[in-house]
């Protein structure tokens, strides 16, 4: 089995959670999260971070990152952070709203996930939020439900 070498490019502060985002997630997605927690042993925190940064990087960088102990599968917070809530996004205008397709498919958005991550994978996720013309948690939202849930079978904002 071959090694898997360092991806190219700096991933100084990568295994550091030093931002913490809050997500409302539809109850279908907080028992997926929380059944496949129980299964790796990951927290729900965990998973959700481990699968944005996939999103965001892709597959093979992930796993170069922890072939190579840059990124850690689990983490734990040793101290409580002054960040709060994210505001990220507010300013984001939403054209042609598709939540209530989303609500319709998956419910009200009614359990909260609480995501730390680093502040690099934060500032990507909500810049892609914005080219999208969502706000950095609607982002997040429909990026782990489209990871977790599949795309193709469950989401009805697909074209």
């Amino acid at each position: 089995m071959s090694e898997l070498a360092a991806p190219p490019g700096d991933w100084d502060g990568m295994n550091v959670d030093d931002a913490a985002v809050k997500i409302w997630i539809p109850e279908v997605l907080d028992q997926c999260l929380e059944a496949l927690g129980t299964r790796f042993e990951q927290s729900k925190s965990d998973l959700a971070r481990n699968g944005l940064m996939m999103h965001v990087h892709g597959r093979l960088f992930f796993e170069q990152l922890v072939a190579n102990r840059l990124w850690k599968l689990t983490r734990r917070v040793e101290r409580e952070l002054i960040i709060k809530y994210s505001m990220e996004g507010i300013g984001a205008r939403l054209e042609d709203d598709p939540r209530p397709a989303y609500i319709k498919a998956f419910g009200k958005n009614t359990c909260d996930l609480k995501v730390w991550m680093p502040v690099r994978l934060k500032e990507s996720l909500a810049s892609l939020g914005y080219e999208s013309g969502q706000t950095a948690s609607e982002y997040m939202r429909r990026a782990l439900t489209a990871y977790y849930l599949g795309r193709t079978v469950l989401d009805p904002l697909r074209t």
